[in-house]
């Protein structure tokens, strides 16, 4: 009778991020822009632009996407790169805010904190078992690569204060960045400190949602430059509050909805020489809310509409509270011999959540009666604990020479712990209900993940225009796991799985240059998600014991070119996607577990167009189509078949932007712009039961924001979702019946009034 879910998946911080972490008036820095010759991150921070200009032409942007630096319009496959000025510009905050900035980007929300990533249409829908899409903060990954920690949908969803840019490489990265790339990745390039000048930064913000409450922001970042031209330190910290939107009509609280986020970053780079260099960060992020963990509103499946009302929810009380929290600690050494350079990667990462989800529509229509109780109501508690350490060496040798190459090793290790709680209490005092014994217990833990993997690419430039590169991956993994359950509405379970596997990866990408402005691309690469040992499955039943590894190959064709006078770039990709042995949650006899079954195709077009229209005028574009759909039916348990489309990608999505900077007076200027984008429509999860999915329609916003700068002073104000559009994220049952209604619909953040004001100094 237990609805078992599959479990997707040192407390010290230095005083700096501690400081962060209960200060309130806390951080964002002023971004440096990247320069046109491609300098790096260190040398654009050093010397950073004015605040305000009227652009003449576009900014070359310098990517790290191949671990070498290098413009991201000579970079051989698809990159988006997300300017962290741009970012603090559409007062932009989380993966909602910006991923239609990104051809081929979409987000599955579950609320705040619970975002699944999606790129290029790989995903099999909110059930997702494991990331598709990898995170990286600089050169450190960071996440689950498991199904033991929630990795598909606890996306480290970094506040991008602070953050010189965001790289989003699309298509597969299994040979560079390994496991968990299927989709492609996503980077977030944190601002370096700068050992040549004294800078700092304090921005304090409100805003007001439509039909919900008020929230703040605050940043601060310092940066201390402790040995001139060696060593120096940069320290930033913020607060937030997300308002809420959502009323409970079961106890009658307003805006139940509303996120605390508050967190932080140090960083101290030692530049002993021009050849060595060693950066020490620690990050640190919390996300807490009473309602979160039951975000949405219930709806009626077919017709969508609110049942209680619009924007209103009923859930039991004291349930819906969730909380996660990030911490990231790294060491990254370079050191250039002259011949090759070599780096070291090493990380240790915390992530602890807790949640408390209502159940009482899964549980109390059939609970009840059993139990002989008249009013119970029940949630699931669930605490989840996980510790990761990487360490990654590599060796590459100098990018000016005919043949480049590159050999790394890399090693990560997982310990999770993810437990699973019924409570049974009263539905209108909240109180708990004596049982004779507890109502349910399944717990996964210790679960451990190892990885070893080594891998290299060679890059032969045959003429000054055209080059190929070839590169492999070879993997280790290993998972072992120990389960127990038991109560009144699970079996009683005491048993240990191990499992191994042994993916490869490969990578052919050649390049020719028509000239400095036009490039051509093809690329053939491949990737993989780790298999493991099932959870949920006891002993003696029927479903399988491990599930393998699913493994995909993307094909792909792209264009980039800049215009003569840099006024203009235009990037183009098509793309074919071939994915088998999909991993997918299925289920049986009310125990859901993980199965290998099923093929799927995605192919699709991507296009974007940057234009300076005039001084200060610049007009951006992305569209992207689309189609991904399975190639065979799904296995037993599940209900896809051969035609259908894949969960929760829209077959078109569009976003335009304009900006504009101008000049008011002496030592004022101002700007003003809009951004507007297009989700088209999407059908939800596979089901369980044989029956029509549901549709869920598209839906467009309209952003728009204004500021001035006077002196160091920046002064700004912003709307977003100007026409309080309610899109929908993701939807999914409250019940045992997949089919049955209510459903739970996630929307987008109704419009969303805002101002701030920041000083630099």
């Amino acid at each position: 009778m237990f609805r078992r879910q599959p479990f997707h998946g040192q407390k010290s911080i230095c005083a700096a991020i501690a400081l962060a972490l209960s200060v309130p008036v806390l951080a964002a820095a002023q971004d440096a822009p990247v320069s046109a010759q491609g300098s790096d991150a260190a040398q654009a921070a050093a010397h950073p632009q004015a605040k305000s200009h009227e652009p003449t032409e576009l900014t070359a942007v310098t990517v790290t996407a191949n671990k070498r630096s290098e413009r991201v319009m000579d970079v051989p496959m698809a990159v988006s790169a997300l300017n962290g000025g741009q970012l603090e510009r559409e007062s932009a905050q989380s993966f909602a805010d910006y991923a239609t900035r990104v051809p081929g980007l979409n987000t599955v929300s579950q609320g705040p904190g619970q975002t699944q990533l999606t790129l290029r249409g790989i995903t099999s829908g909110s059930n997702t078992p494991n990331a598709t899409v990898g995170t990286y903060i600089d050169d450190t990954p960071f996440g689950s690569s498991t199904v033991y920690a929630a990795g598909s949908i606890l996306t480290p969803d970094i506040d991008p204060d602070d953050v010189d840019r965001i790289e989003v490489l699309r298509g597969p990265q299994g040979t560079l960045y390994g496991s968990n790339t299927l989709g492609g990745l996503v980077k977030f390039v944190t601002t370096p400190p700068d050992s040549t000048r004294f800078a700092g930064r304090v921005q304090v913000g409100g805003s007001s949602v439509s039909h919900g409450g008020d929230g703040f922001d605050t940043h601060a970042m310092v940066n201390l430059p402790l040995v001139k031209d060696e060593l120096a330190l940069r320290v930033n910290a913020y607060a937030r509050r997300d308002p809420g939107y959502i009323d409970n009509v079961a106890d009658g609280k307003k805006h139940t909805n509303d996120a605390k986020i508050r967190g932080g970053r140090a960083q101290l780079l030692w530049t002993p020489s021009s050849n060595v260099s060693v950066r020490l960060a620690a990050l640190a992020q919390n996300l807490d809310g009473d309602a979160l963990a039951n975000a949405g509103v219930q709806i009626d499946p077919v017709s969508l509409r609110p049942i209680y009302g619009d924007l209103r929810q009923s859930q039991a009380i004291g349930t819906g509270k969730f909380g996660v929290r990030y911490r990231l600690y790294s060491a990254d050494v370079s050191a250039d011999f002259g011949w090759a350079t070599l780096v070291s990667s090493t990380s240790y990462g915390k992530l602890d959540k807790r949640s408390n989800t209502d159940a009482t529509f899964a549980y109390g229509p059939l609970v009840n009666p059993l139990l002989g109780l008249d009013n119970g109501a029940y949630s699931i508690s669930n605490p989840l604990d996980l510790n990761k350490v990487t360490q990654e060496l590599r060796l590459q040798s100098a990018a000016d020479q005919t043949v480049e190459w590159r050999a790394g090793v890399f090693f990560t290790r997982e310990h999770t712990t993810n437990e699973q709680d019924v409570n049974v209490f009263d539905a209108t005092t909240g109180a708990p209900i004596a049982l004779p014994a507890p109502a349910g217990h399944v717990a996964v833990g210790p679960a451990n993940f190892k990885e070893w993997a080594g891998y290299a690419d060679i890059t032969w430039h045959a003429t000054s225009r055209f080059a190929v590169t070839v590169g492999g991956r070879y993997s280790h993994d290993s998972t072992e796991f120990h389960e127990t359950s038991y109560g009144l509405l699970a079996p009683t379970a005491d048993f240990t799985l191990k499992s191994t596997d042994k993916p490869a990866t490969y990578l052919v990408n050649p390049t020719f240059k028509f000239n400095d402005n036009l490039m051509v691309y093809g690329r053939i690469a491949s990737s993989f998600r780790p298999g493991g040992a099932n959870t949920s499955v006891l002993p003696g039943t029927d479903a399988p014991k491990t599930f393998d590894q699913d493994r995909l190959v993307n094909y792909e064709l792209g264009l980039k070119s800049s215009s003569e006078d840099k006024r203009s770039t235009v990037e183009l990709a098509a793309f074919l996607i071939d994915w088998k042995d999909i991993q997918l949650a299925a289920q049986e006899g009310g125990v859901s577990f993980l199965s290998n079954g099923g093929k799927a195709r995605s192919h699709g077009l991507e296009a974007s167009w940057n234009y300076v229209a005039a001084n200060g005028l610049v007009l951006s574009t992305n569209a992207t189509w689309t189609h991904a759909e399975l190639t065979s039916d799904t296995p037993p348990g599940l209900f896809g078949r051969k035609g259908d489309r894949l969960p929760y990608v829209p077959k078109l999505n569009a976003n335009l932007g304009i900006d504009y900077d101008f000049t008011v007076g002496e030592n004022w200027s101002a700007f003003v712009g809009g951004s507007y984008r297009y989700v088209g429509d999407r059908v939800s999860d596979f089901s369980t039961v044989d029956g029509p999915r549901f549709a869920i329609p598209s839906y467009s916003t309209l952003d728009l924001r204004a500021g001035v700068y006077v002196g160091d002073f920046t002064f700004k104000a912003y709307v977003k979702n100007v026409f309080d559009k309610r899109g929908v994220s993701s939807i999914g049952p409250e019940t045992l019946d997949p089919r049955a209604s209510p459903f739970s619909a996630r929307y987008i953040v109704p419009r969303t009034v805002g101002v701030s004001a920041s000083v630099d100094f």
